[in-house]
């Protein structure tokens, strides 16, 4: 499946996809918000979209999960017993500012969230980027915002600055080390 928040047209959603279903399989999914392309049916008050994924389902595994450029979390995992096995995503090239991009946990919005009354998780190969592309430094606290405890587990993943300005403070939680202001990654390759 395939989605497409503005770009041709002005486009506008809450959440692109919702997954209330138990012991599913997502497969090569791609959710995203334009933030480059046609003037006019762009740009961050024009095409609004918060969120991309949200799962909710229980033992619901995802293979190929795309979600890029939403302007809050761009995949929220409620559900318990959640996987995935390589997860991409880009965060929103064009905040127009640190105090329009902030959440309740603080700067910027992680892209992979998984709830904070989750008891298990686990994810492999995850990849998250940045390039704020708006002459601001902009700042995402943390690419990965999980609970911390022995049953929400992370395998292989990397942050990565591409250029802009601003940048990733963490890859997940407090693990991890800024990419922020030139080319960088930081992997984290298991976590915790």
């Amino acid at each position: 499946m395939f989605f497409r928040i503005g770009g041709p047209r002005v486009g506008r959603a809450a959440t692109s996809l919702v997954i209330n279903s138990r012991q599913a399989i997502v497969d090569n999914i791609w959710a995203w918000r334009g933030d480059h392309g046609k003037a006019g049916t762009i740009g961050w008050t024009t095409n609004t979209a918060d969120t991309g994924v949200v799962v909710n389902g229980d033992d619901v595994t995802a293979y190929g999960l795309f979600v890029e450029h939403y302007q809050r979390y761009q995949t929220i995992w409620n559900g318990e017993r959640g996987r995935t096995v390589f997860y991409q995503s880009e965060l929103p090239y064009d905040p127009p500012s640190q105090a329009a991009w902030s959440s309740p946990t603080g700067r910027g919005w992680a892209s992979y969230k998984v709830a904070d009354q989750v008891r298990q998780h686990e994810a492999w190969g995850l990849g998250v980027y940045s390039y704020f592309n708006q002459e601001v430094d902009i700042r995402c606290d943390r690419a990965i915002e999980a609970p911390r405890r022995a049953g929400v587990r992370f395998h292989d993943a990397v942050t990565v600055f591409l250029d802009g300005d601003g940048g990733i403070e963490r890859t997940i939680n407090e693990a991890g080390t800024p990419v922020v202001g030139s080319y960088g990654t930081s992997p984290v390759v298991s976590y915790p």
